[in-house]
């Protein structure tokens, strides 16, 4: 496809895709956490009431306010009394992540799994938190245990991609996003994910595919929009690749990187021989591509 924009270092790009190290919208890792509520919603429903100083329900009680600092000092107190629930340890762990404090986070996790080596929430979350640590080794071990013992979790393998993608496996994180979609094509996540590793090889066109399809599902997410629009702007398709812009903007007006893409493609002109590219059909397309990959004969 002819291209007649100004090329800007590709490094350039690969940080706006990522996007700014920031919790809400930017950053898609840390946007890819599952809701912790529906996580909390879940111990809860796994574990009996308990009476004593501190029950399960207060210490849950302050989760789900977002009174992090507070429900991990609860869940520490009702740990020490209740050693043998997995549960107050697995929120112990959500907790102190969500406080901050990563080291506390590992070391709730890890005593989770010494009460139930199975349980896949604490391996999972273990994963993630290791990665924000910089422990990407340790993460493959954690996310493998998981799938292990759960080998058709979508999130499983998308959390398997990043870990991947931090290790510099290209190939391997590709493979994982596949699988992760194989299992379930709604996975948003694994969709941008697998995204962003496409546009941090260049391969801007490969990225449109999953972008358009997850803005299909969910278009309420800066950071979809914003790679969205990377894709677009190097393929051509500047007037459109504004829009996308445009909207990460207007579902988060700080997303600083959006802003900087915006005033980027406002100053170039659309090659009149390039025309808009048709989202609908190329989320179809890669939708089909999904179902090619299910095939036995082509499942990565």
């Amino acid at each position: 496809m002819r291209n007649r924009i100004t090329l800007i270092p590709i490094a350039a790009f690969i940080l706006a895709a990522c996007g700014d190290k920031r919790p809400h919208t930017s950053d898609a890792n840390a946007a890819e956490v599952s809701p912790v509520s529906s996580e909390s919603a879940s111990a809860s429903a796994h574990t009996p009431a308990v009476t004593g100083p501190v029950s399960f329900e207060d210490a849950n009680t302050a989760f789900k306010a977002k009174r992090y600092d507070e429900a991990a000092r609860l869940f520490a107190t009702y740990t020490t009394a209740q050693p043998d629930n997995v549960w107050g340890h697995y929120m112990l762990g959500l907790s102190a992540w969500k406080a901050g404090d990563r080291d506390r986070a590992v070391e709730a996790f890890r005593h989770a799994l010494e009460q139930d080596s199975t349980h896949v929430k604490s391996h999972l979350n273990l994963t993630r938190v290791l990665l924000e640590q910089g422990k990407p080794q340790d993460a493959l071990s954690s996310v493998e245990t998981a799938l292990r013992i759960d080998s058709a979790s979508s999130e499983g393998f998308r959390l398997l991609g990043r870990v991947k993608s931090a290790l510099g496996d290209t190939t391997g994180a590709i493979d994982a996003y596949h699988r992760s979609l194989v299992l379930d094509d709604h996975d948003v996540w694994s969709l941008n994910n697998l995204a962003v590793v496409y546009i941090d090889q260049g391969q801007f066109d490969q990225a449109l595919g999953p972008l358009a399809h997850a803005i299909e599902i969910d278009s309420t997410v800066a950071a979809f929009q914003n790679n969205l629009g990377l894709a677009l702007e190097r393929t051509g398709h500047i007037t459109q690749s504004a829009d996308a812009y445009k909207a990460a903007l207007g579902i988060d007006s700080t997303y600083q990187k959006a802003a900087g893409n915006l005033t980027r493609v406002e100053g170039v002109k659309q090659d009149p021989a390039i025309g808009p590219v048709d989202l609908a059909d190329v989320a179809r397309s890669f939708l089909q591509e999904i179902a090619g990959w299910r095939s036995p004969k082509t499942t990565p």
